[in-house]
């Protein structure tokens, strides 16, 4: 197996166990659900937003490991950050999973570069990106707060 395949499996299992994001927030600002109904993926994804940085981020749903993890991953990564630095990060994931191998990418995205595996997977890519494709919802200020992938 190669090294970048066990860090994945490990991404993995670590994330979709037990992530500190998957909570219920109470003082959620912007609410989105996601959902990708070919895999079963269903996702909720809380913010609260304040002067224009990402305060606070968590998840809720049911959805698989691959999701969970992807969920996790990305919370970890915008928590803090601000409305447009998330918007990078959105583009650097998307950018990682679906079209540009630079690694300029896997840099900004941490842990989650990994999951570059997962182009050997297609099918599994709209997974991985459901919680950043509802991340994106949730930052663009429209007032249509569901996402599908599908």
């Amino acid at each position: 197996m190669s090294e970048i395949m066990q860090l994945y499996q490990e991404l993995v299992l670590k994330h979709a166990r037990n992530s500190p994001f998957e909570i219920v927030l109470s003082a959620a600002t912007q609410r989105v659900k996601g959902a990708n109904p070919l895999c079963g993926d269903f996702i909720t994804l809380e913010l609260q937003i304040s002067e224009l940085q990402i305060v606070e981020i968590a998840f809720q749903g049911e959805m698989s490991a691959i999701t969970r993890a992807s969920a996790s991953l990305m919370c970890g990564l915008v928590s803090g950050l601000s409305i447009a630095d998330a918007d990078t990060s959105i583009q650097a994931a998307f950018a990682l999973l679906t079209a540009d191998d630079s690694s300029e990418h896997w840099e900004m995205l941490g842990e989650f570069a990994a999951m570059r595996v997962l182009r050997q997977y297609p099918n599994r890519i709209k997974t991985a990106t459901l919680p950043w494709a509802a991340l994106k919802q949730a930052l663009s200020g429209t007032s249509t707060l569901e996402v599908s992938t599908e």
